[in-house]
């Protein structure tokens, strides 16, 4: 044991001069996911997934031209983010609106108690003619010119699903 602390600083500035800084590889690098309304009315945003034991659902309820963090899910995806890898990084993040297992995942848009549309999965590519958020061409993402540390996470950026006028039927 002894000989391991005494060779403990020689590990660190190896790990140190090979890229490898210890302290990072602690934290969690991802992109907060984020629901936008460009829209010209306040929108109900009703997400309903399968948990443990029965459904439960969740609301997030934006102003007209606001836009929030979608917390919907508690999990977050790391994936593609230290590769700068776009395609991977909006997969990984819209797979988790999604249980594979139980094909399930569903979105309601309300305007007041109006419900305009119902977005079911699985999560594909339905190209850009398409708004839905199970649709990865229907996310944009924006990175920080420089990552935010906050606690045990560093994010990188933000993956936004926009809702528009042509949405709610203005």
């Amino acid at each position: 044991m002894k000989r391991l602390i005494s060779h403990f600083p020689i590990i660190l500035i190896g790990l140190s001069l090979l890229g490898c800084d210890p302290q990072e590889s602690f934290y969690v690098d991802f992109y907060q996911r984020v629901f936008e309304n460009t829209s010209n009315v306040e929108v109900s945003i009703v997400y309903h997934s399968i948990g443990s034991t029965n459904e439960k659902s969740d609301t997030l309820i934006l102003k007209a031209d606001t836009k929030r963090v979608a917390n919907f899910s508690s999990s977050v995806s790391s994936d593609g983010v230290r590769e700068s890898n776009l395609k991977l990084i909006v997969e990984r993040n819209v797979d988790v609106f999604y249980d594979n297992l139980n094909d399930y995942g569903k979105f309601e848009l309300f305007v007041g108690n109006e419900m305009k549309k119902e977005w079911l999965g699985p999560p594909d590519y339905l190209g850009i003619g398409i708004n839905n958020p199970y649709n990865y061409d229907s996310w944009s993402i924006v990175k920080y010119d420089q990552p935010i540390r906050d606690g045990d996470y560093i994010k990188h950026g933000e993956i936004i699903f926009s809702i528009s006028n042509d949405d709610v039927g203005l």
